[in-house]
């Protein structure tokens, strides 16, 4: 039998399930969300995409795999996983993209506290992040809230 994109999904990010768990959690984060907002992460390895690169390149990397999506879906943020085929194809606003150490400590934390965990994979720098809306797109889409937990500040100290 072929695996199909969650089993693969399931080697790669986990188990898709305690992903769904993770998020009615941290529901409260998501609240000011409008529908439609979405949230990428994709392994380092297959994304085309590698630190220091030059932000030109960035937007040229290809890339091929899978990407977990968290999606505003109504008032409930759903997990779910699809094809990656590239930054400028992801169709999300704003893009994780995690290394093998940021990928195995976000799985080990999923019954725990998962953002807590992707807050510090950044901070190390095995999670990059990559905004893929202006401020102002991102700040009417709601994502202050979630931003600010995970130390992404991106309003900065004058409103």
């Amino acid at each position: 039998m072929q695996p199909g994109p969650h089993l693969e999904a399931a080697s790669v990010f986990g188990d898709l399930p305690a992903w769904q768990a993770m998020l009615a959690r941290h529901a409260p984060l998501f609240t000011e969300l409008v529908p439609g907002c979405a949230v990428g992460f994709v392994p380092r390895a297959g994304s085309g995409i590698h630190p220091g690169k030059h932000v030109a390149g960035v937007m040229n990397a290809g890339g091929e795999g899978q990407m977990l999506t968290w999606v505003m879906d109504g008032d409930v943020m759903r997990a779910n996983v699809r094809h990656y085929s590239g930054f400028q194809d992801a169709r999300v606003d704003l893009l994780f993209v995690a290394d093998e150490d940021g990928l195995e400590a976000m799985r080990d934390a999923l019954d725990g506290e998962t953002l807590s965990i992707i807050k510090r994979q950044i901070r190390k720098g095995s999670i990059m992040f990559f905004v893929m809306k202006t401020k102002y797109e991102l700040q009417d889409a709601g994502y202050e809230d979630f931003l600010d937990s995970l130390g992404l500040a991106f309003l900065g100290a004058c409103r």
